[in-house]
Order: C-alpha cells, then structure tokens, then sequence
C-alpha cells in the first residue's frame, strides 16, 4: 500500500539529485546526470516545498547566494506567477531569505527571511557536465531569453516553433522573445518562414551551437512541467489524512479533471479512476509510481 511519505521520499531523492548536479553535497547519486538542470522551476519547487527538507532549502539557499548570477530573476518570477506561488508562504519566505542574504530582489512582498547561516558546502566545479547545459549555454549567450531561447531550440523536438511556442517553452513574454530573436535572425544564427500567417523559427546553425555548447545530455525532460504536476500531487496529497475516503475520491477525480491539461504538458497520462473510495488509493498510487519514474531517471 502506497503512502504520501513514499511520494515524499521519491521527491526528495529528485530534488537532492538536481542540486547535487549543481554542486550541493549530497548523499544521494546523480541518477539525472543524462538530463538537463533546469534551474528556475528547480528553484521554485524546492522553495514552495522547502519544508520537506530544512537541510535541502538551506543548502539550496547557499548554491543561490553563490552562483545567483547564473538564476534569471524574471523566468523565476514568471514560473512562480504561473505556478501560483507568489503568495505561498514557503516560497516568500525563500525567497525573503536570499533577499536578505544577497540582495536579489526576488519577490517577497515584505515577507520575513528565515533564521540561516551558510554552511559554504556548495562547490560547482565547472559547467562541463551534460546536466549543465542550461547554465553552460548562460555562461556563452548570458543569463536572459537569448539564452533560453538557444536551450529551447536545441532541446525541443519541434522543427520550428512559433513565438507563443517559444514563450512557452521559456517562460519569457512574448514579446521579449520577439526583441531577441529578430537580432538572431539578422545575425543569420535563426531562420524564419510565414505558414497560415503566423512565422515560425529554428535554429540556421544548429550543428555550430551544438558543437559549442556540448555535451549535450541524452535526454530533455520539460521541467517546468514536471515540477509544475508534481507541485500539485504534492498539494493535493498533503492534505489527505484530514479529509474522509470519500472527500480524497472526490479530490482525486476533480484533480484529475482541472489538471488535464498541465499533466498532458508533462507527458503524465492517469489512469481511469474506480468508482467509490477506492479512487483515492488508485490516484495515490499513479502519483508514487510517477514519483518513482522521474527520481529514478
């Protein structure tokens, strides 16, 4: 019988997995070294779920007041505004806490930091590692859409993507996105083509970014969904052992219902609910083994 603890764990293993590519000392292996970093979404889910672990967030915390230049603020807020995280206590306590600590001016509003000490554990060797292709690509185009822009064409398998497409996909506005590709354009490094009155874009020199931004991982998970659909089985299952067998069967059959569409970005496909109270265990158990899938990457 699965329980909201193993979700819990497979989280965690997740989490201390990512932050120890990124140079946090950890007990527990790199299991996504074949995978990208993506830093903001990582960020904000260890933030809004800071108190699974004291000892993460803080080390967390450390690795942010040491490589924050490599953190774009405006993709954080923007991932934490779609999230609906801007009033979440725990992320507005994080991230009063850098602000404290760094100066950042990540948004807080006027929330009180927490009690924290660096322990000066963190140590990011170099950007070399696969895993490190996001912040390697920001070390090379700078820390913004441009770069973003880069690792997007690069990881997603669409030939060539609209605006909104990249927007998306990055987590810059529109139009920011706009601003930077119309240089990359000139510059001969993006090409563009007009279909059913929309333009479209890819990469003109994919191989030479390839070749200077490698190695590049095997895989390309979209994380900014993944953490999106875990953030909301974390929430939904927190609160199960307050509510009766029959409240978690409705809980679980209305999640499923208003997160469709977030858990089809992801690639997550549940399964059909039971009738009755046995659709809480049913839920529970897709969310552990999901849990599982992405720690055991």
């Amino acid at each position: 019988m699965t329980t909201y603890s193993e979700l819990r764990e497979y989280v965690l293993d997740t989490l201390w997995s990512h932050w120890h590519e990124l140079g946090v000392a950890a007990a527990v292996p790199r299991r996504h070294s074949d995978d990208f970093v993506d830093p903001e979404p990582l960020i904000a889910f260890t933030a809004a779920h800071s108190d699974l672990d004291p000892r993460l967030r803080d080390e967390s915390i450390d690795w942010v007041l040491q490589y924050g230049p490599y953190v774009s603020k405006a993709r954080l807020k923007n991932v934490a505004s779609d999230w609906g995280l801007l009033e979440n206590t725990l992320f507005r306590e994080y991230a009063a806490t850098v602000n404290a600590h760094g100066g950042t001016g990540w948004p807080s509003a006027g929330t009180r930091p927490l009690p924290f000490r660096s322990r000066a554990r963190v140590n990011l060797e170099d950007l070399t590692r696969p895993a490190l292709l996001s912040l390697r690509i920001r070390a090379i185009f700078g820390v913004g859409a441009r770069a973003e822009l880069m690792r997007a064409f690069l990881t997603r398998p669409l030939p060539a993507m609209t605006a909104a497409d990249l927007a998306e996909e990055t987590r810059y506005g529109k139009r920011n996105v706009l601003n930077e590709l119309e240089p990359l354009r000139l510059a001969r490094v993006v090409t563009s083509f007009r279909a059913v009155n929309v333009d479209r874009y890819s990469l003109a020199k994919a191989d030479e970014i390839k070749a200077l931004v490698r190695p590049l991982p095997q895989r390309f998970t979209r994380w900014i969904q993944t953490f999106a659909a875990l953030h909301a089985i974390l929430e939904v299952s927190r609160g199960a052992g307050k509510r009766s067998e029959l409240q978690n069967a409705v809980e679980a059959a209305r999640f499923l219902q208003e997160h469709k569409d977030l858990l089809a970005s992801a690639e997550l496909y549940p399964p059909a609910l039971p009738a009755g109270v046995a659709a809480w265990r049913t839920f529970l158990d897709w969310a552990v083994a999901y849990a599982r899938v992405i720690a055991r990457k």
